[in-house]
């Protein structure tokens, strides 16, 4: 039986944690414009939107059983409020940086996938927002049915967000940074990160659940 005293509980938050603060020390924040761009994304991307999931086990948060479910569904959305400006403040400094250098949009995998992602986060974020304050539009709206669909749309920036981290392992920073074994390595590490955070989804969201039944 897994729980949070187990070896799986240390691993999974030890490894989210250790590897955020490596490639945040290879980011090196501050030393260029660029910089904030890999910081500012596996903050926000690996360590906070899988946290803010991981919250919703009692198992596997990293809050005290203890605490009331209010206060679980707070810091997720903090945690995800926080992760969503991290995102668009690291996706201004990317599209600012190449701006400066003269280089293309969108071009590459990592790319192209890091825009789907901003959108979808912005949506699922719209879509969140909606059914938050759903109480102060003058029309009535199926909260029940806007929460599924953000879940959704979370889980499809999970799935965004895993490709995404991959395909950062094989850019010219990271090639530059480390070895290549170490791009694979981490690979393999994210696929089995993301892939247990939205294997957690689908197993404790209950709006999602009853959608495949």
């Amino acid at each position: 039986m897994l729980n949070r005293d187990g070896v799986h509980y240390a691993l999974v938050h030890g490894t989210i944690i250790g590897i955020t603060a490596y490639l945040s020390y290879l980011s090196d924040p501050g030393s260029s414009l660029f910089s904030w761009h890999p910081f500012l994304m596996t903050l926000s991307m690996l360590f906070l939107m899988n946290e803010a999931v991981l919250i919703f086990s009692p198992q596997w948060s990293l809050l005290p059983k203890k605490f009331h479910k209010q206060l679980f569904m707070d810091c997720h959305v903090y945690l995800q409020l926080v992760a969503l400006v991290g995102i668009v403040l690291g996706f201004v400094a990317i599209y600012i940086n190449k701006e400066d250098n003269g280089k293309p949009h969108f071009k590459s995998w990592h790319g192209l996938l890091g825009l789907i992602q901003v959108l979808l986060i912005l949506g699922q974020a719209s879509v969140g927002s909606l059914a938050k304050y759903a109480k102060f539009f003058p029309f009535k709206l199926n909260v029940g049915k806007i929460k599924t669909f953000h879940d959704l749309l979370g889980a499809i920036v999970i799935l965004f967000s895993s490709l995404n981290m991959v395909t950062a392992c094989f850019t010219n920073f990271f090639a530059s940074q480390t070895h290549i074994l170490l791009a694979y390595i981490l690979s393999a590490a994210f696929l089995l990160i993301y892939g247990f955070v939205s294997l957690r989804v689908f197993m404790t969201n209950s709006r999602i659940a009853q959608i495949f039944k």
